[in-house]
């Protein structure tokens, strides 16, 4: 039986050399975020945004299958000398799954178990808006099947309609769910091959609910809502708890308005 580190080789050996033939003819670089060189395991997350920054059409990269699964040959300078992060992204996502700007190799900073990605690989400098749709057709393909390698615990897609792109990439074949919670916000949860699966704005849009604590209670919210010791809980079942949670603090919590302050 092979290893995750043998198929995760495997899915490099079957991509790479399309993406080295799509970078050459769109004239586009490539890479890959986090080292996947390094896991051995089950992931506990996935988070996926929607490309590398960069600029299309500057030019071909060709990378060895070594090259790229070592990941973006730039990820340790995310932080500068005093551990502090300095990479907007990933400051604003950091900060969407309750962390400070500080390193934490125990969690959200261990490559072994936490997976940075993007639904494609190719550059381009404003996502899906002048990305070639081959090359994001492609990165999808390949990311779906690394979702199925890694199965992590959890995935969070950076991207308001991510679940729509993954959605009109596969078909209609039944592995991808989803839904809105709350009548008048974009952010939704689903399902992508089972694996419990929030969306929300990407971190380098306007953030949704008018206030900087929206998106990240809205990922606390759905993560609460999925323990459960019932296996494959329904997505319907994931929803009501948090519309009930919700309409429970609407209902119960009181807030006094001082006249002093």
């Amino acid at each position: 039986m092979e290893t995750i580190q043998e198929q995760i080789i495997r899915w490099a050996d079957k991509y790479v050399p399309k993406f080295n033939e799509l970078s050459e003819r769109y004239k586009t670089p490539f890479y890959t975020q986090s080292p996947l060189d390094v896991i051995n395991q089950q992931t506990e997350l996935m988070i996926i945004g929607i490309n590398p920054k960069g600029n299309a059409g500057i030019g071909e990269k060709k990378l060895s299958v070594e090259e790229y699964i070592k990941g973006n040959s730039f990820w340790k300078k995310r932080f500068d000398e005093a551990g502090k992060i300095c990479w907007k992204f990933n400051q604003g996502a950091r900060f969407f799954l309750g962390y400070d700007n500080f390193c934490h190799p125990e969690g959200i900073d261990n490559d072994e178990k936490v997976v940075w990605t993007n639904l494609s690989p190719f550059e381009s400098k404003q996502g899906n808006n002048d990305l070639q749709k081959e090359l994001m057709q492609e990165g999808l393909k390949s990311t779906l099947e690394l979702i199925d390698i890694l199965q992590p615990k959890r995935i969070v897609l950076l991207g308001i309609n991510a679940f729509e792109q993954i959605e009109r990439a596969i078909g209609s074949n039944g592995c991808v769910e989803y839904t809105t919670v709350f009548d008048n916000m974009k952010s939704k949860v689903g399902r992508i091959n089972q694996i419990p699966t929030v969306c929300v704005h990407h971190p380098s849009s306007r953030w949704e609910g008018g206030c900087h604590t929206f998106i990240p209670m809205f990922i606390f919210l759905h993560g609460l809502a999925e323990i459960t010791n019932q296996k494959n809980l329904p997505l319907e079942s994931v929803v009501k708890t948090m519309r009930s949670e919700m309409k429970r603090w609407q209902q119960n919590v009181l807030i006094k308005e001082n006249n002093d302050e």
